[in-house]
């Protein structure tokens, strides 16, 4: 009898031991995007980029991690109209460097992620309405993924105050848990 246990724990055990080495060795797991608590939405000076700001936490679900290549948003207006915001770029040691090559691990990493429109600024205007953003990633040697999807209101008064020229304002996106979703305030720039 006390063989037969003794044999059954080593199974499992054994059992055990392989499931975690394959968790450990192969599991690359998913890269996963927290909700921003706060998205800015304002022009940048120089080239007038309309420009999304957010800070946000990427951890991978496997125990080894990933490098992503490339982050990038789709920014969906009221009229079924969807812009690529693709110029990416990200804190590293508090300075703003262009994102490439960011390697998140299962701990995960906190960063200050910048996204650019960086075709005719002219296009894209806030207008009042609805918007839906979805957050892409490139991990090496793999196809985009979708990590997160974000939605706002941006009303009539935020519009008309954003849409000014000279731009130098911009629209502060704050995550209200209790009514579970953004409350935006337009503030002037400081620069």
């Amino acid at each position: 009898m006390k063989d037969a246990i003794s044999l059954v724990l080593s199974a499992i055990s054994v059992a055990i031991s392989a499931y975690t080495f394959w968790l450990v060795q192969f599991n690359r797991g998913r890269l996963m995007m927290t909700r921003p608590t706060y998205l800015s939405l304002k022009r940048d000076p120089g080239p007038n980029w309309p420009k999304l700001f957010m800070r946000t936490c990427l951890y991978s679900t496997g125990a080894k991690g990933m490098a992503v290549e490339n982050l990038y948003l789709f920014v969906h207006q009221t009229l079924d109209r969807r812009f690529v915001f693709d110029y990416w770029g990200h804190t590293d040691s508090g300075q703003l460097t262009i994102g490439s090559g960011l390697y998140v691990g299962p701990t995960g990493i906190a960063n200050d992620h910048h996204f650019n429109f960086r075709s005719n600024p002219d296009e894209f205007l806030p207008e009042p309405g609805d918007y839906r953003i979805e957050v892409f990633a490139t991990v090496a040697g793999k196809k985009p993924i979708k990590i997160s999807e974000l939605e706002f209101v941006i009303d009539n008064h935020q519009s008309a105050e954003l849409i000014q020229i000279p731009s130098n304002r911009q629209l502060d996106l704050v995550w209200d848990a209790t009514q579970e979703k953004y409350i935006g305030e337009v503030r002037a720039l400081l620069r």
